[in-house]
């Protein structure tokens, strides 16, 4: 097989970000913290030229540029969590019953949910700082698949069965993704 590379991606390393590769992991560290990643597939390879990194693939197929744009990908995002940070804003919705939310060290308590007896719980993603208001809910972090994957968790967990969703909309809801002090989206 050629070791040439039949099709490359580079992404922009800027000052203030560290990156190191060691095999198949890449290191990220900027001034909010290090975060790294393991890419194992043996198709694509990755190194930094300059102040870029460059990933690569000797097999020009669908399937193996799209691992070259994953690893770009992730390390993009990285890159803006070590530098930016990620925050996700949740609002608390219900009707009769007011929610309560707090944090029990890897999980997070729901009390009082459409007059519930017990809690629900939610499990917590990684190192993410979680603040409660009376009818907010703010994840942050660095990692952004350890915020989004929370507060993933968290709306799941109100999943309400059995009643009709037209009516019953209590739950806690994803209304604002920032990057830093960049609005991602408002839904």
């Amino acid at each position: 097989m050629s070791t040439e590379a039949a099709y490359e991606q580079r992404l922009e390393i800027p000052d203030e970000v560290d990156v190191a590769i060691e095999e198949k992991t890449i290191k990220v560290a900027g001034e909010l913290g290090d975060l790294e990643r393991s890419f194992p597939e043996p198709l694509v390879d990755f190194s930094i030229e300059g102040n870029e990194l460059v990933s690569t693939t000797p097999i020009s197929r669908k399937n193996t540029r799209a691992l070259v744009g994953t690893v770009i990908a992730h390390t993009r995002n990285m890159i803006i969590g070590v530098t930016k940070g990620y925050t996700y804003e949740m609002k608390i919705v219900y009707s009769h019953f007011p929610i309560t939310v707090e944090r029990d060290g890897d999980v997070v308590l729901i009390k009082n949910f459409i007059g519930e007896q017990g809690p629900r719980r939610a499990r917590v993603i990684g190192d993410v700082e979680i603040e409660t208001t009376d009818d907010d809910v703010i994840i942050s972090g660095i990692d952004i698949e350890a915020v989004s994957q929370t507060a993933a968790n968290i709306q799941q967990s109100l999943k309400i069965r059995d009643k009709d969703r037209r009516i019953f909309l209590d739950g806690i809801y994803v209304i604002r993704k920032r990057k830093g002090d960049e609005i991602e989206s408002i839904v």
